[in-house]
């Protein structure tokens, strides 16, 4: 029988974005729906306009805002909520990072949830993938050039790569549709690809195309897909094919399910494929111009910055968006203008980051003989700069509206921006911390200058992690050492006496791979990194099976004391094995039989 397509894997799409070069760059956009296919690849600019759709979804996933609200514009909750590193002021049952991190993910969705935890990813993906592959069949026919044809081709087939990396990333080996553009009336029931052939694809279609993608745009045309972004999209697939989960950690059940989550056995020669393909996309970065941004007149300055700057040699894949105040009116405090923020950092994120030395603060304490160790009295001095650009804590300072300047924020107990205790003011939810990552200690939701940054998909800094770790496994230790040792001087760490940053000499490969790991999610944090980041190394029995902390703190006089303490909502978090891969929908596999479910579910 003829099975009529209602199904996510081929969803029908709007056909044409159009989008405005009223700012600086090509990628801002607004909605145009009095297009059709036939008209949009009749005209040149519509056809790069239809391609621009493709483009518009390529964010949706950053810093996984995308479990509760849909899309990348909007911030309510997503992987930093469902995992360690924040808390989310809802903690209701059917919310979809609650789903989550209590390890209650299933393929159907109990009545009254607002949302499938994984509908977003599986949904956007494929219809982005169809999107692709509508362009890819229709642009031939298109009147723009011959050599704007076999540029935006590669274009398109990066988007396609793209959205695969994200699906594979989720849910295993997923369908591959190739080039076809299925119909309403057509009969599909295509099953999953195994997780080695989605990788080889994915690795496949970006080793095609480079060669026909510029290392670099002009000002009008930044933000598009490079030859860059290639190389820097393979090294992060190769990362996860070798890493623990997928290279030999198969959780598969029976020989079908073994296929699609990972391979069947460990390779080594895995790690080498990634080592080689990182100290690739790095090399051919530093040829192209791409480089750290570096600025230590504060400490750390560098680190903080780049993330509000629209144009920067640092992001190596942008997702381009208009100038907003998206995060600012999410996530600052409420005498910042923000009614209610949404979600907060956890003081497990803020235990991962070391001291100013570059040392374990259980470690390096201060003392005499050490000035620059860690205070537990005064747990915000002397600490790894990237701390004070990525969280909000007590008494820091911040643009405030009412009087014009930076003025303090308090979050202890019984303020307007503290922990509420008793019935007294502050939020019944707080961790103690804000969110400051991708923000501006000159601006606030309420006043100050509207940011122009870009959302950072892909940076120099994620791909030399990613060197680094895959060196490490590969026995190449020293290139480990050279990449973190970059990464901690740009930071402001101090370099020490031995010019190591704080790093340990002589670390065997299982000490440097816990430095990595730490590393990863102090420099990382709130990216969209962690949660998959201890997937891939499966250490989520381990990691997620937590209780969420935060830091009560107590004014006396002029006195601060601080007291680590399990957060109000919902502290304890789960996770199963199941978890490392979500389920596919069960009214999914309904509509495409030949569909198996991922082991668990």
């Amino acid at each position: 029988m003829k099975r009529k397509i209602y199904s996510s894997l081929f969803i029908i799409v709007a056909v044409a974005l159009i989008y405005s070069c009223k700012k600086t760059d090509i990628l801002d956009g607004k909605l145009n729906t009095e297009l059709n296919e036939e008209t949009t690849f009749a005209d040149s600019a519509r056809t790069s306009n239809y391609l621009f759709g493709v483009y518009s979804d390529i964010f949706f996933e950053f810093s996984s805002r995308y479990y509760n609200s849909g899309n990348g514009s909007g911030i309510t909750a997503g992987t930093a909520e469902a995992c360690d590193e924040g808390n989310h002021r809802l903690f209701g049952a059917t919310q979809p990072f609650v789903i989550i991190y209590t390890g209650s993910l299933a393929p159907v969705v109990s009545s009254g949830s607002n949302q499938n935890p994984y509908a977003v990813a599986y949904d956007k993906s494929y219809a982005n993938i169809r999107r692709a592959n509508i362009f890819l069949a229709n642009v031939d026919r298109s009147p723009i050039s011959a050599a704007l044809k076999k540029q935006t081709k590669a274009e398109a087939r990066f988007l396609r790569a793209w959205y695969y990396s994200i699906l594979i990333k989720h849910f295993g080996g997923v369908p591959l549709l190739g080039d076809k553009v299925y119909q309403p009336a057509d009969l599909i029931d295509v099953a999953r690809s195994s997780y080695e052939e989605c990788v080889n694809y994915i690795v496949s279609e970006l080793d095609a195309i480079t060669p026909d993608l510029p290392a670099n745009y002009n000002a009008q045309n930044y933000g598009r897909i490079t030859s860059v972004a290639c190389k820097a999209l393979k090294s992060r697939v190769l990362l996860f094919a070798a890493s623990p989960l997928f290279n030999g950690g198969n959780i598969g059940k029976t020989d079908a399910q073994k296929k699609v989550v990972g391979y069947a056995a460990f390779d080594a020669t895995r790690w080498t494929k990634a080592a080689t393909a990182a100290k690739e996309a790095l090399d051919f970065a530093t040829a192209n111009g791409y480089a750290l941004y570096e600025d230590n007149s504060i400490p750390g300055l560098g680190f903080g910055k780049v993330f509000t700057m629209r144009v920067n040699t640092e992001f190596l894949l942008n997702g381009m968006a208009a100038g907003s105040k998206t995060l600012e009116g999410a996530l600052l405090p409420v005498s910042r203008g923000v009614t209610t923020p949404q979600a907060m950092p956890s003081q497990n994120l803020v235990d991962a980051f070391g001291t100013i030395n570059g040392k374990p603060t259980e470690t390096d304490l201060k003392s005499p003989t050490n000035p620059t160790g860690f205070d537990p009295a005064n747990p915000y001095v002397n600490r790894d700069p990237r701390l004070n650009y990525t969280v909000i804590y007590n008494q820091m300072p911040w643009f405030n509206n009412a009087t014009g300047n930076k003025q303090p924020v308090n979050t202890y107990i019984g303020v307007q921006d503290g922990w509420s205790v008793a019935g007294s003011a502050g939020l019944t939810y707080a961790t103690g911390y804000f969110w400051r990552k991708m923000m501006d200690d000159g601006t606030a939701n309420n006043g100050g200058p509207t940011l122009q940054r870009t959302w950072g998909l892909i940076r120099l800094a994620e791909v030399m992690l990613n060197y680094a770790e895959a060196a490490n496994e590969d026995n190449n230790i020293t290139a480990a050492y050279d990449q973190l040792k970059l990464l901690r001087k740009r930071a402001g760490i101090l370099a020490g006496t031995d010019g190591n940053y704080g790093l340990k000499p002589s670390m065997t490969k299982d000490e440097m791979r816990l430095v990595i790991q730490n590393e990863r999610m102090v420099e990382l944090a709130y990216e969209g990194h962690r949660f998959f980041d201890v997937r891939r190394w499966k250490l989520a029995m381990e990691k997620f099976n937590f209780t969420m902390m935060g830091m009560q703190i107590t004014r006396t006089g002029n006195t601060y004391t601080y007291n680590k303490v399990p957060i109000t909502n919902n502290a304890n978090r789960v996770f199963k094995e199941a978890n490392y891969f979500f389920p596919i929908a069960q009214s999914e596999i309904s509509r495409v039989p030949a569909l198996i479910q991922n082991p668990g579910y």
